[in-house]
């Protein structure tokens, strides 16, 4: 994002215009930080509880300019891996520091905190077809390498077991694939592979492994596309060895959450269509409560939402990342008791501007949260020049619209649905 910056004439208006570049916030995932509130991943930074139902923003420049789809957060740190893992070194997430110990020029697929040990957190890393599996003792400040993977297994996924000696999964395409696990029994120390997953072995399908359940059996949950466009779930409660389809979404829907619920019997997905309707439609949710091996009809979403991106569950609520006003939703993070009746958590209105201390390293973030979402910090620049009639500048920018038809035409609506479906699909499918 690079837009210039423009002194207002006067207060900026822009909740309802949409000014400047037509990029909109999406979720990609949710935790909860050290007091238990909710941590947003945007497709541009984060949004972090302060106090009052408020959120800060904190642009992705502050910790190293690129967004993953999962952080992590051990006891008061938040983890974001990326090339390395930049730590959080205040409970303002004003400062970052890279990790020790991680080698250079490679990608961390994936940072997990240990399920017993909170200042343990396991790493997944690599470059190209080299991967490897790190560990830290002191919240990630430093890490050390455990296991080496063989040259030419790719593992995008992890998984930590709360077992003595630890249950570790990695899952990926390995070797062979398209789908493949390595397991390991004993902390890390060495693994198993199976590659590929015989009941997965389809070609041209990716499935992708969703969470292992801690209880016995283990159960490996999947979801796989389709030709036709609906992702089905898939459930494995041997390791792999035999893999059986469980579900198929509603038609036309993808996977957009998983979720245990209060014990591990208790089982959620999410789904939703790739272009936002503005119907009920558009999102459903499906309950087991057998663990996963057998659903319940599909719950669907009011029209306010949620259109799932993630699913959590804590303290006996279910939480969903949604796609706020630009998605058709009331919030970017909702919650329900019931999974039938939901309230918006955060919406933008609860959102603030990046704060002082890193704003300086979020100038073109804070300018387009002002510009398109009315989300300004005091004595701010308005860098849209252009913004909607009867507002400052006099012009539309690029005609979006934040409700309503915009002036470029009836489509733009579905057309940033798809946007965001594709953009999605991608970021789920593709790792570096």
């Amino acid at each position: 994002m690079a837009w210039p910056l423009v002194a207002a004439a006067a207060p900026v208006t822009c909740a309802t215009t949409r000014n400047g570049a037509c990029q909109v916030a999406d979720t990609f995932s949710l935790e909860f930080d050290a007091a238990g509130q909710p941590l947003a991943v945007m497709n541009f930074g984060l949004f972090t509880a302060v106090n009052n139902g408020q959120y800060q923003s904190v642009c992705e420049e502050a910790f190293g300019g690129r967004t993953p789809e999962r952080v992590a957060v051990a006891g008061g740190r938040v983890l974001v891996p990326g090339e390395g893992i930049y730590v959080s070194q205040d409970q303002n997430l004003c400062s970052w520091t890279l990790a020790k110990g991680l080698p250079p020029a490679t990608y961390v697929q994936q940072a997990v905190v240990d399920p017993l040990l909170p200042a343990r957190v396991w790493a997944l890393v690599g470059a190209g077809d080299t991967r490897g599996l790190y560990v830290s003792e002191n919240q990630g400040a430093t890490f050390s390498l455990r296991h080496a993977f063989v040259q030419g297994q790719v593992w995008w996924r992890l998984f930590v077991l709360p077992t003595t000696p630890r249950k570790i999964y990695v899952a990926g395409p390995g070797g062979i694939g398209p789908t493949a696990l390595s397991i390991s029994m004993d902390d890390g120390q060495t693994f198993t592979t199976r590659d590929p997953i015989a009941d997965l072995a389809e070609p041209l399908r990716t499935p992708t492994l969703l969470d292992v359940s801690s209880d016995l059996p283990h159960r490996l949950f999947f979801a796989r596309d389709t030709p036709s466009g609906t992702d089905e779930l898939w459930l494995s409660e041997d390791d792999g060895l035999s893999v059986k389809r469980v579900a198929e979404l509603p038609t036309g829907h993808f996977l957009g959450g998983f979720t245990f619920g209060a014990t591990e019997q208790t089982v959620y997905v999410g789904t939703r269509a790739p272009l936002f309707t503005g119907k009920a439609s558009d999102a459903a949710l499906l309950t087991s409560t057998d663990g996963g091996r057998t659903w319940g009809a599909p719950v669907f979403s009011p029209v306010s939402g949620p259109r799932y991106r993630c699913l959590k569950y804590r303290a006996g609520t279910l939480y969903a990342c949604a796609g706020g006003i630009d998605g058709g939703d009331a919030a970017y993070i909702m919650q329900s008791s019931d999974g039938v009746t939901w309230a918006g958590t955060l919406p933008m209105s609860a959102v603030q501007s990046p704060p002082a201390c890193i704003r300086s390293s979020c100038l073109e973030t804070a300018a387009w949260l002002c510009t398109t979402y009315g989300v300004c910090a005091p004595s701010s620049l308005d860098a849209g020049a252009n913004d909607g009639p009867g507002t400052p500048s006099g012009g539309r920018g690029c005609s979006c619209t934040l409700s309503g038809r915009s002036k470029a035409g009836v489509w733009a609506g579905p057309l940033v649905g798809l946007a965001l479906y594709r953009v999605t699909r991608k970021r789920r499918r593709l790792r570096p």
